[in-house]
């Protein structure tokens, strides 16, 4: 169907999701699953994620081109690295991943400090191999969302550290390695 202004939908191309509109679908993935009074409980975690992402604009960015509606992404900014997500497993609840999957673009050192971490304020432990989740409901505890998103910020530190250096690195002007003859 055409529009007034004479362009088709079809032609337009992929719409691109907002923050709202993806929160809105995860925060309804929730109600689905946990039926409740742990609902609000589980949304404010899902909030304090969000507004601690949105007050980081220039480490990380909103994932608008998730292909599942339900699943919540921020990536650190000016790349596709997913820093976190977040998604509800039928019978599990909604859960926080970190640099998924499986954590590939973390060094061994930032997985084991991760899985530290988890396994500090997680019912269910981590090992070595695993998808680095945790539940929301271990994050409902204060201290363990604080840990986590301590967490979070030292592993972006690093993540922009590296980029920064990258950075340098690429925008130095080459060197001529030619011998002259």
């Amino acid at each position: 169907m055409s529009r007034a202004d004479g362009s088709d939908a079809a032609t337009r191309g992929p719409t691109r999701r907002t923050l709202p509109l993806a929160r809105r679908a995860l925060v309804a993935a929730i109600a689905r699953d946990t039926p409740g009074t742990d609902q609000p409980r589980l949304v404010k975690v899902l909030d304090a994620l969000i507004a601690w992402s949105v007050a980081r604009p220039t480490l990380l960015a909103f994932r608008d081109d998730e292909r599942r509606g339900d699943v919540l992404a921020f990536v650190c900014a000016g790349t596709t690295v997913v820093c976190w997500s977040a998604q509800v497993t039928r019978g599990v609840g909604p859960r926080l991943e970190i640099y998924p999957p499986t954590g590939r673009s973390l060094s061994a050192e930032q997985r084991a400090m991760v899985i530290r971490t988890v396994n500090a304020h997680a019912r269910q432990a981590l090992i070595d191999g695993d998808r680095l989740w945790i539940g929301f409901g271990a994050l409902k505890n204060d201290a363990a969302r604080t840990a986590v998103l301590a967490l979070l910020e030292e592993l972006l530190a690093v993540e922009a550290t590296t980029a920064k250096g990258a950075d340098v690195v690429a925008k130095r002007a080459p060197r001529d390695l030619s011998v002259a003859t």
